[in-house]
C-alpha cells in the first residue's frame, strides 16, 4: 500500500496543470467575441460615472 507522501510530487504537478487548464479556460470565456460588447459596455462604467459627475458640478 502506497502513501500520499509517496504520490505528493504527481499530485503538486497535477495541480500545476489543473490550475493552468482553469486560468486559460477563464481567459478564453472572457475574450469570447459573443461576450466582447458586455465587457466594453462594463469597460466604460467608470468614464460614464466621470461624465455624470463632470455634469453635477
Amino acid at each position: 500500500m502506497t502513501t500520499l507522501l509517496e504520490h505528493y510530487p504527481w499530485l503538486k504537478s497535477l495541480w500545476t496543470v489543473w490550475f493552468f487548464v482553469v486560468f486559460v479556460g477563464l481567459i478564453i470565456w472572457t475574450m469570447w467575441p459573443s461576450r466582447r460588447a458586455t465587457w466594453a459596455a462594463r469597460g466604460e462604467i467608470p468614464l460614464r460615472d466621470a461624465q455624470h459627475l463632470a455634469k453635477d458640478q
